[in-house]
C-alpha cells in the first residue's frame, strides 16, 4: 500500500524533506498529480510559500518515499517523560522527546535534530507514528484494544469460545439477511 495510485489528486498528505533544516519534518500537503516515469508526486504545501517575497503556496514533485497520509488523531492524549511524539512547530510536524510533564496539559519536548528543548499545549502534540507499508506503528490506541480482545478471546476455555463463535455466526446470518 502507498504507491503512485494511492495517493489521489486532492488527497492530504504529509511530506517530510531531505532538506537541510528541515529534516525529520513533515509538512501538510495536497496532491496535485503524479509522474509515473519519474515515480514522483507534486503537491502544494499548505504551509510552506514559494519564497519569501512570494506567499503563494510552495508546490513541487516529491519522491515517494517521502510521502505518507495525514496520521490520525487520537480523541485525548496525555504524555509521559520519554515518549515519542510529534510537536506542530515551525509550521510543520517535528520528531521529538517527552523529556518533562510540566502540568496536566503542558510538555517540555528536547528535538535531536535541532538540539533545542521547547514548551507545547497538549494540543500542540501527536504520538510520533511510521508509516509503514500501509499501517501507523505504533497501531492507534483503539487498534490496540482490539488486538487485546482477540487475545483475550484465545485465553477462553474451548466452550466460551464456540459459544461466542455461535453468537458472531448468529449476527453474520442476521446482517447477511438485511443487505
Amino acid at each position: 500500500m502507498g504507491g503512485l495510485d494511492f495517493f489521489t489528486k486532492g488527497m492530504e498528505v504529509e511530506v517530510c524533506s531531505d532538506d537541510v533544516g528541515f529534516r525529520g519534518a513533515w509538512f501538510t500537503a495536497t496532491v496535485l498529480r503524479s509522474n509515473l516515469k519519474q515515480k514522483k508526486i507534486c503537491v502544494e504545501y499548505k504551509t510552506l510559500v514559494a519564497s519569501e517575497k512570494d506567499t503563494r503556496p510552495l508546490r513541487e514533485f516529491v519522491n515517494m518515499a517521502n510521502l505518507r497520509p495525514i496520521p490520525p488523531r487520537e480523541i485525548k492524549r496525555s504524555f509521559e517523560s520519554s515518549d515519542e511524539v510529534d510537536a506542530y512547530h515551525n509550521d510543520g510536524w517535528w520528531e521529538g522527546v517527552v523529556v518533562k510533564v510540566l502540568d496536566s496539559s503542558r510538555y517540555s519536548v528536547y528535538f535531536r535534530s535541532g538540539k533545542e528543548q521547547i514548551e507545547f499545549e497538549e494540543s500542540q502534540l501527536r504520538i510520533h507514528r511510521e508509516w509503514v507499508n500501509g499501517f501507523w506503528v505504533p497501531p492507534m490506541k483503539e487498534e490496540e484494544e482490539t488486538v487485546e480482545k482477540v487475545e483475550k478471546k484465545e485465553e477462553l476455555p474451548q466452550s466460551q469460545q464456540q459459544q461466542q463463535e455461535k453468537k458472531m455466526m448468529k449476527k453474520k446470518q442476521v446482517i447477511g439477511n438485511f443487505s
